[in-house]
């Protein structure tokens, strides 16, 4: 059976050009990302690498929402990546705002773009709730076994706090906002007779 080489930053060839990022021309910037507009479609933010039964249970929650996928690079950073289009690419998929574009943005360096070279140090990749909750089943059984725990130790229906709703209205003697606390199945219910 033949054995899959799996590939390594040694194995990419060596850039020519030594420039940095930032001192590549408009020009030059657009030669390389012709066609390809990978980097505008998802934002990635940095998480805690999860540890209680709890962070996982919110992870897989997470995942069980179109459009997010969560990736581990080397040697334990977590991702959430949300996909979604930037709101600044025009209808020929170019920045319209470039030159007064985030510094983000600035820093990239197209050379290097996954649409190039295979992204070395990803891990894992989850795009589901199962997929992650498969992976911590496999690779992390203690954790898993705390996180069956911790489920059955909330069960369905019982009794955890659900979300509260602040409702703002204007103080009757001066004229203020004030906050009110309101139960949340009753502020439905004022909506829906609102809405009548």
């Amino acid at each position: 059976m033949a054995r899959t080489k799996v590939m390594t930053t040694a194995d990419l060839p060596e850039r020519e050009d030594k420039r940095a990022s930032h001192e590549l021309s408009p020009g030059e910037n657009a030669d390389l990302c012709e066609g390809c507009r990978k980097c505008c479609t998802y934002i990635t933010i940095e998480i805690d690498s999860p540890r209680s039964a709890e962070d996982y249970d919110q992870w897989i929650w997470a995942l069980y929402h179109e459009h997010i996928s969560i990736f581990v690079e080397k040697p334990e950073k977590w991702y959430l990546q949300v996909d979604t289009l930037c709101g600044k690419l025009d209808t020929r998929g170019h920045c319209s705002v470039y030159g007064a574009h985030p510094v983000l943005c600035r820093q990239y360096d197209p050379r290097s773009c996954e649409r190039r070279y295979p992204l070395l140090d990803i891990q894992y990749v989850f795009r589901t709730g199962e997929e992650l909750e498969g992976w911590i089943r496999e690779k992390r059984p203690g954790h898993y076994r705390n996180l069956q725990r911790f489920r059955e130790a909330h069960p369905v229906g019982g009794a955890a706090p659900g979300p509260v709703f602040v409702q703002i209205e204007p103080a009757a003697t001066n004229g203020r906002a004030r906050g009110r606390r309101q139960d949340p199945v009753a502020a439905r219910g004022a909506a829906r007779r609102a809405l009548r």
